[in-house]
């Protein structure tokens, strides 16, 4: 029972009958469910399953790949569910209740899949074998354990060692790549395919705010030097608002990143390009164009993105922190989306416009006491970075203090 089809194909029509019964206990039960669900009768598919096990043993020479026989017995399957489903059509419902009768001229051979049917199928398989093939190893191995293995999400996150949510987020992206190059392989044109990326299911968004925790009660001013740098929050808070509804996705980053985001939003520059500035340049100078970024997944309270950047008219996927891939965004005016997985999986954290200081302070209390952090020595509260005005850039579309720029970078 440990060997593959192909082994067994190969016994068979070497003479050895009985290894066809290894092959009939391997995929009776597959082979009779989608019958079942084609013909919604139990009877009948039990009957279409037996006529396609005898045809497959009768036709068994005629298989070219015996490692194929799997789907080459569902196409049989298939094929006369098709024939009962027509015959059903062309019978009067009253002469079946006496017992039914037999259509004129009927033949065995009438039920039989045709070569170009099976040619079809065949075909058909080889091109998704062939985009399952292309997908990155991980997508594969997801797609492979749950759609052909059958197996459930759970259990293939443990057999892979991640979590269930990264396992949900492999098996989307994998069936993104999927839709495209079937779309590709089916002979649809380019700007078909491209329309196809775009509506991937996705909820777009807008970067809402740029939190951070300032001394309560004190005037701070944002972007300060060094001893107003001490005594803000490290950490800064992204607020990813979808479009089309209330729901807030917080997303915790350093204060380099927190900063230049805010500074974007601001309308802020320097007199030297920042990373994102630079990354935007030579984007546009290598004619590529990022056409959309997503915060994808979130696993063990981490979040992860995707940024979708279109070269010689293909699409290349690229992993990226979100903090990068929202900063460089907002440079090159990409939309921003966020997938509805881990909107699921971020319910914990998410707020609305009208409790976001409290809901972000009780997310930080409940991790603060997880990891056991030391109290403050300065109660702190959260702020926009909006509401606190800093004589340095206020007012001014550009921001040239060297003394500013050193106290940001180091």
């Amino acid at each position: 029972m440990t060997q593959d089809d192909a082994e067994l194909v190969k016994q068979v029509l070497a003479g050895n009958k009985a290894a066809f019964g290894h092959l009939v206990d391997r995929y009776r039960l597959e082979a009779q469910g989608l019958a079942r669900r084609i013909l919604r009768d139990s009877f009948e598919a039990e009957d279409v399953t037996q006529e396609a096990l005898l045809q497959a043993f009768l036709g068994l020479h005629d298989l070219c790949v015996p490692g194929r026989f799997h789907s080459w017995l569902l196409g049989i399957v298939i094929n006369l569910c098709k024939m009962r489903l027509r015959a059903r059509r062309d019978w009067h419902p009253a002469e079946e209740w006496h017992g039914g009768r037999v259509p004129e001229n009927f033949a065995l051979a009438d039920l039989q899949p045709s070569p170009a049917a099976i040619y079809e199928v065949r075909e058909l398989h080889e091109i998704v074998l062939a985009a399952v093939r292309a997908l990155p190893s991980d997508q594969q191995q997801a797609v492979r354990m749950h759609y052909v293995d059958g197996l459930a999400l759970w259990d293939i996150g443990r057999l892979a060692g991640v979590p269930v949510g990264a396992v949900k987020v492999r098996l989307h992206r994998a069936r993104a790549r999927l839709r495209l190059e079937l779309t590709k392989a089916l002979g649809h044109s380019r700007e078909s395919t491209a329309r196809t990326a775009k509506e991937v299911s996705m909820i777009e968004v807008t970067v809402h705010d740029v939190m951070l925790r300032a001394p309560k009660g004190e005037e701070v001013e944002w972007l300060g030097g060094p001893q107003t740098r001490s005594k803000l929050g490290f950490m800064r808070v992204v607020l990813l608002k979808e479009q089309a509804g209330d729901r807030i996705v917080p997303i915790w980053v350093g204060p380099f990143d927190g900063d230049t985001l805010a500074m974007s939003l601001a309308g802020l520059s320097t007199t030297r390009p920042f990373p994102f500035d630079l990354m935007a340049g030579l984007l546009k100078v290598g004619s590529t164009k990022v056409e959309k970024v997503a915060v994808s997944s979130l696993r063990e309270d981490i979040y992860y993105a995707t940024i979708w950047v279109r070269t010689r008219n293909r699409v290349h996927e690229v992993d990226a922190r979100p903090s990068d891939a929202i900063n460089l965004a907002l440079r090159v005016e990409a939309p921003i989306f966020v997938t509805p997985e881990l909107m699921e999986q971020a319910t914990q954290f998410l707020l609305t416009p009208d409790n976001i200081p409290e809901r972000l302070e009780a997310i930080r209390r409940k991790y603060a006491e997880k990891r056991q952090a030391p109290r403050e020595e300065i109660e702190k509260e959260w702020r926009s970075f909006r509401s606190m005005p800093g004589k340095m850039w206020l007012g001014s579309s550009r921001w040239k203090n060297s003394n500013l720029g050193i106290a940001l970078l180091t």
